[in-house]
């Protein structure tokens, strides 16, 4: 935890520099964004203290052990991805990429593997790969 008791939150950055969740999150409309917002405001506070099944494993996938999904169920649930760390593993999480599911299957389906792709090429460029989470919904 920083300073100030909540955990930090950090969302991924691509090879252009673009915040890969906040343009996911344009798209998901603004109720599906509030509602997301609400969940992770609860992970900065709580950490590993959450109520359970909020942050769980990828579900079905494995391989990808360092990935969980953030649960925000809906008509069409959000699972955006992410991993502890991965620079400071007690105090922090990165979001590493967004996806729904629907009928029990990620949209894309791909998703835990292009999050894991993502957590690699993090870990080889350092934390200039990540910027601090800002709220989807402001």
């Amino acid at each position: 935890m920083n300073i100030n008791g909540h955990w930090q939150l950090f969302d991924y950055l691509d090879s252009r520099g673009r915040n890969v969740m906040q343009a996911w999150a344009m798209g998901l409309g603004e109720e599906r964004r509030a509602r997301l917002d609400l969940k992770i405001e609860l992970l900065e506070r709580s950490g590993d203290s959450l109520p359970p099944k909020l942050i769980t494993p990828t579900s079905g996938k494995p391989g990808y052990r360092h990935i969980l999904e953030m649960r925000v169920n809906g008509p069409v649930a959000l699972r955006p991805m992410l991993c502890r760390g991965p620079f400071a593993m007690r105090s922090e999480f990165t979001f590493l990429f967004g996806a729904e599911e629907r009928n029990r299957k990620y949209v894309p389906l791909d998703a835990p593997k292009q999050a894991d792709n993502n957590r690699i090429v993090l870990l080889k460029i350092g934390e200039h790969g990540r910027e601090s989470h800002k709220q989807f919904s402001r």
